[in-house]
């Protein structure tokens, strides 16, 4: 391996919780002084928390290390279990192995191993690690382990050692009962820069190396990409070295760091368990902000520009009583293309109409259906921008006519269209019947309409007298 290339005495970035490599970075010292000060002062339950690869498992190694032989402690580190099998895992570790499977024998081998550890003046120390995964019924036995005390001390201290999701779970109300009985609470946070180089050159230092097997651009991006954890500086830099190991260099330059990051992130290791975004990540999602949002104000200006050339706004008119199905068929209206702006484009299509939209309206208003009373809402404001862009001519309609209307002939009924309403509607509620004879002799009157299925709201439609009509 790159050991003997480099002149190593060992491998300086294992990935195994080895206390001698410990670094104690001001966060990193703070913890452990408050798990010995929760331990040896026999608080009770103790929390540490810390993102993963922060170093915690390291730290607990080297805490019981240090404590020496007058700690006896249990470390549990498959939270999967159940809680009976966590306690003889217990038990088997405090050197009190039970095999009994009642729940009762377990607690009173236990309650017996604590009574002589007290008797002794000894400390009883169970350490539980990925404690975000248990489940509530197993915090509140845990719980319950924390009774076991004296007039004085705590006879068994409990070390829960998690994520900050371990955090998030305790504040829970379900678990309050749990989190109220926290003694000390420790947060193992992420190196700085300047800790995060110290951290790597004492790893190399443990093993007879220096920081000069790196490039100064090299730990930069280490630094960088390594966002102040600790495991995955140890990745990053075992990588890079034995990239530079296979290319016969001497030292790791920035490429050979580059092409370890990408190998790792290739294999899906770069990014947080908890979907955390990298630096680059972060920068990108800032990049694609202005542009998305350039391209939702051209859509948005787009729609704005499409209303405002195919919708006429209203004009306030009394209410109309129409059938509720109509309003369904008359939604598609709304946004209709005015047939005076597009004559033109209205004609060929007015040739090739036949009847089968007439008699489907006529069969629509026929139905029974409940009358229901439709409202005409105020017209809408246009934004300026569309106004200043507008021909003059597309200005002149979008407004309302100040003119007065034309006084209707003699014999024959004038009706304004109201939002949501059909020509159907209006030619049922003009002569009480529908038919399709009846809407062409309509439309006939009302040489604006282009298609009888769209009509403008706020049109005055002329309806002849039936009788006239039909002499």
């Amino acid at each position: 391996m790159y050991i003997h290339h480099f002149g190593l005495s060992g491998e300086p970035f294992a990935l195994t919780p080895d206390p001698a490599f410990l670094f104690l970075s001001a966060g990193h010292a703070e913890a452990l002084a408050a798990l010995k000060i929760g331990l040896t002062g026999r608080r009770g339950l103790v929390l540490m928390t810390g993102e993963v690869g922060t170093g915690k498992t390291t730290l607990l190694y080297s805490l019981l290390g240090q404590l020496g032989p007058e700690v006896h402690s249990a470390y549990v580190s498959n939270t999967r279990l159940a809680f009976d099998d966590m306690l003889r895992q217990a038990l088997a570790d405090f050197g009190s192995p039970s095999e009994s499977r009642d729940r009762v024998e377990l607690l009173t081998c236990l309650n017996v191993f604590l009574q002589r550890c007290a008797k002794d003046g000894a400390i009883a120390a169970l350490v539980i690690d990925e404690a975000q995964n248990l489940d509530d019924d197993t915090f509140e036995n845990i719980r319950l382990l924390s009774n076991f005390e004296s007039f004085t001390a705590k006879l068994l201290q409990i070390i829960l050692v998690g994520q900050p999701e371990l955090e998030a779970k305790l504040r829970r109300p379900q678990l309050r009962q749990v989190a109220e009985r926290v003694a000390v609470h420790c947060h193992v946070s992420p190196l700085t820069r300047q800790e995060s180089r110290r951290y790597i050159a004492h790893r190399l230092e443990r093993v007879g190396g220096t920081l000069a097997l790196f490039t100064r651009p090299a730990l930069r991006l280490v630094v960088r990409r390594a966002r102040g954890i600790p495991r995955r500086m140890n990745i990053l830099c075992h990588n890079s070295l034995l990239f530079a190991y296979g290319q016969g260099a001497e030292r790791v330059v920035r490429a050979r760091v580059r092409a370890a990051a990408s190998d790792w992130t290739a294999r899906g290791l770069a990014h947080d368990r908890r979907g955390q975004s990298a630096a680059a990540d972060s920068t990108r999602r800032r990049l694609s902000l202005p542009l998305a949002a350039g391209a939702s104000l051209c859509i948005a200006a787009g729609l704005l520009a499409l209303i405002a050339g195919n919708v006429r706004p209203p004009r306030p008119v009394e209410r109309a009583t129409i059938a509720a199905p109509q309003l369904a068929m008359a939604a598609s209206s709304a946004v209709a293309p005015d047939p005076r702006r597009h004559a033109g484009e209205a004609a060929p299509l007015a040739a090739e109409r036949d009847g089968n939209q007439a008699e489907e309206q006529v069969a629509l208003a026929r139905a029974p259906v409940p009358e229901i009373e439709v409202s005409v809402a105020a017209p809408p404001q246009l934004p300026p921008t569309l106004n200043q862009e507008s021909s003059d001519d597309s200005a002149g309609w979008l407004a309302p006519s100040a003119e007065p209307d034309a006084e209707p002939d003699a014999g024959v009924r004038v009706i304004r269209v109201t939002p949501g309403t059909t020509l159907a509607a209006l030619t049922k509620a003009a002569y009480g019947e529908v038919s399709p004879e009846l809407l062409r002799r309509v439309q006939a009157a009302n040489p604006q309409i282009a298609d009888p299925n769209r009509i403008l709201a706020g049109d005055a439609l002329r309806f002849p007298e039936l009788r006239a009509q039909r002499r």
